[in-house]
């Protein structure tokens, strides 16, 4: 019996597999109430009565993987690998990047989950997948080996900063006395600092959703489409620095409730906008994933391997 857990900045979420085929017992607490990560998977556990029976486990966490001692970026959470794996989890354990986690899935995709943004087609090549969530989350995939990253964390390039964009990252910088970076615009944080900026009303206290669902009011439209430039345009760096011509992935709610049919032809012309390498970057696959869970698809995957 083998847990996986993919603990985000927001959300812990845990389910059960037996062979890494089928997922069970799938429960969510919010990651902000717990200060110990082994107080959270043994409520986990004994909520649904797995307490006993599980010794593996593969776990996905909003953090860097440096060593031994993991501790996670947007909430006040960490935990030593070893002694997860002495106390609880004594016949196997894999602790990958979030991210990473759900790349694992991309190898075992149903093509009903793929979503294009143009004509090109998932290939083979090295591939990356991006995920807006809480933070920014980026992994690549070259061949059958998943490479975590922290590339939410780069600055934001002067190279985007049209005038709209400038007047956003100036209200920033006044407020936060340092330069933005893309996790702080590329996520849900910033989908809502967009739309305050460019409304003047920081008291209008709209949710990511509303502001995502509201493309008849002004400011949430322009909110939309200044993410869906500066998604496109961070999109095509970090394609170019990946040499992604396998393709560009996009997973999770949030870009799934940005980008509409309607916005592909413009994202898709952003995406491609190199003075230099725009015939290479019109070869790139780039795709929106639907699939649910996919932190859990990608856990079976490595649970496979325990």
């Amino acid at each position: 019996m083998i847990l996986i857990a993919d603990l985000g900045a927001t959300n812990a979420r845990f389910c059960i597999t037996e062979m890494g085929n089928e997922y069970r017992d799938v429960k969510t607490y919010p990651i902000s109430k717990f200060t110990n990560l082994e107080e959270l998977l043994e409520l986990y556990l004994s909520d649904t009565g797995n307490l006993k029976g599980a010794n593996k486990a593969v776990i996905g966490v909003a953090a860097p993987i440096l060593g031994d001692d993991v501790s996670f970026v947007n909430v006040d959470l960490e935990f030593k690998i070893s002694s997860l794996k002495k106390n609880l989890f004594t016949k196997g354990l894999t602790v990958v990047n979030d991210l990473a986690l759900q790349a694992y899935a991309v190898s075992n995709l149903d093509s009903k989950d793929i979503h294009y943004i143009g004509e090109r087609k998932i290939t083979d090549e090295p591939k990356i997948l991006v995920s807006p969530g809480t933070g920014l989350g980026l992994a690549g995939i070259v061949n059958n080996s998943v490479v975590s990253t922290e590339a939410g964390h780069i600055n934001i390039s002067d190279k985007v900063l049209r005038p709209d964009l400038k007047k956003i990252v100036d209200k920033f910088i006044e407020d936060n006395s340092r330069v933005p970076t893309y996790e702080d615009f590329l996520s849900g944080k910033g989908i809502s600092f967009f739309y305050r900026t460019l409304s003047q009303n920081n008291l209008k206290n709209l949710t990511n959703e509303e502001i995502l669902s509201n493309r008849e009011d002004e400011n949430c439209r322009r909110a939309i489409e200044l993410q869906n430039y500066l998604l496109a345009s961070y999109l095509r760096y970090v394609a170019l620095v990946w040499g992604a011509k396998g393709g560009v992935l996009l997973a999770g709610s949030i870009v799934n409730s940005l980008i509409h049919k309607e916005d592909h032809d413009s994202f898709r012309s952003t995406f491609e906008d190199s003075e230099t390498m725009k015939k290479f970057m019109q070869q790139i696959p780039l795709a929106l994933l639907t699939i649910q869970d996919i932190g859990f698809a990608g856990g079976m995957e490595l649970a496979k391997k325990l």
